[in-house]
Parts: C-alpha cells; sequence; structure tokens
C-alpha cells in the first residue's frame, strides 16, 4: 500500500481535519462569562456562557472549596463555524459568603477557561431576646411615669407670665401714684407767681382807697370849716 492510499483514505482525512480544528481553535476559546440573572435576599441566579469551542466542552459550577454544585442542564449551540456555545444556569443560597466558579473544559484538548464571582452571604436576622424585651418595657414605664410627675409639676406652679405681667401693673400704678404725690408737694411748697402778684394788687387797691377816703374826709371837714366861717359872718 502507498503512502498516497494511506492519507487519502476517510479516516485519515477525518483525522487530520480534527487535528488542525483542534490547532485552529485552541486559541479562540472565550473566557466564560458570568451574568446575575435574579437576586433576592435569600438566593441569587447566575449564568455562565463560553463560545468558541471544539469538540463539545463541559461546563461546571464550584463552590469555594472546590465542590460541584448541582446547576440546571447545560445548553449547548453549534455555529456554522462547527464551534460550540455552552451555558448554564445555577441557584446559590445567600447563608454564608462564598466564591462560585463557572468552569468550561475540554478533557481531550486539555484547554480549560474559568471565571469567578463573589456572592456575599444575608445578614442573619437575630430575634430579640426576652430579656431585651423586658428593659425595653420598663424604660417605657419609666419614661410615662417621669412624663406624669413632670406634668403635674407643672400645673402646680404658678403662671410666671401673669405674675409678672400684674408686677409690672402694679409697679407702673405705684410709679404714677409717687409722680402724683410730688406734683402735689411741689404745688403746695412752692407759691405760684400769680397768685402773689394778685396778692400784692390787693394791698395796693387798699391803700389807694384808704387814702381816697382820707382825701375825702380833708375835703369834706374844709367844706364844713368853711360853711361855719361864712355862716358866722
Amino acid at each position: 500500500m502507498s503512502l498516497q492510499e494511506i492519507f487519502w483514505r476517510p479516516s485519515a482525512v477525518t483525522s487530520v481535519l480534527v487535528l488542525l480544528t483542534l490547532l485552529f481553535c485552541r486559541g479562540s476559546v472565550s473566557t466564560p462569562v458570568i451574568k446575575v440573572m435574579s437576586n433576592d435576599s435569600s438566593r441569587v441566579v447566575l449564568q455562565c456562557e463560553s463560545a468558541g469551542w471544539y469538540p463539545e466542552p463541559e461546563l461546571l459550577w464550584l463552590d469555594g472549596e472546590g465542590n460541584l454544585l448541582s446547576a440546571g442542564p447545560t445548553e449547548t449551540l453549534r455555529g456554522p463555524d462547527d464551534l460550540y456555545t455552552v451555558s448554564s444556569r445555577v441557584t446559590v443560597e445567600k447563608r454564608h459568603s462564598n466564591n462560585i466558579t463557572c468552569r468550561v473544559q475540554q478533557r481531550n484538548t486539555n484547554q480549560s477557561r474559568e471565571t469567578h464571582i463573589h456572592v456575599p452571604g444575608s445578614a442573619v436576622r437575630k430575634e430579640p431576646s426576652a430579656t431585651f424585651i423586658i428593659v425595653i418595657i420598663g424604660l417605657l414605664y419609666v419614661g410615662a411615669a417621669i412624663a406624669f410627675v413632670w406634668n403635674f409639676m407643672l400645673s402646680k406652679k404658678p403662671d410666671t407670665k401673669v405674675n409678672e405681667t400684674e408686677l409690672k401693673t402694679m409697679t407702673q400704678k405705684r410709679s404714677r401714684a409717687r409722680g402724683d404725690d410730688t406734683e402735689n408737694k411741689e404745688i403746695k411748697e412752692e407759691p405760684p407767681s400769680e397768685q402773689l402778684e394778685d396778692d400784692t394788687s390787693a394791698v395796693d387797691m387798699s391803700e389807694v382807697i384808704k387814702e381816697g377816703e382820707e382825701n375825702q374826709e380833708t375835703e369834706t371837714r374844709s367844706m364844713a370849716q368853711s360853711a361855719l366861717t361864712s355862716s358866722e359872718n
């Protein structure tokens, strides 16, 4: 059998094509991409996808300790270039913080790609203890008692605003009364100039009247004497 016959066998041709495909696709596979599909308080759904593989690879989900996670079935899509695209989803519980790994590998060609994502754990809700509840209730009772006593003391305390107003009113009245007394004293102690002038004028008039009366008396006497003298003659 010649060398040409050996290379042109169908099995040999297929093997060569597979080898060439593997050599061509070795550097064309894509790094897996992880997407968060849903996220709530207790769990998160992740999806991993990788393309450019030949032959068909397998997709694995691993936790932070390297253990396999139970995931949904792997979806495989073969393109017109005979390359495969694989994707898968996994649901992770948020019980504690964890690092999730999506690994796509081809054992025949020893090719492997992986991507990591950190899933934070949910905050653990602690139920309040009985002691804590009792303390809170006690504080509420104490606060209510203090508020009651305070309101009672305020109700018994005289109204300072009213007292201040009354004091101001009384002070004003007293000041006014003192002012009136002072004015009266000044009037009594210091006689007005008009009154002095009236008294002086009254004294002057009385003197004038007295002088007039004296003059009249003198005239009357002189007239009487003259009359007596004329009668004697």
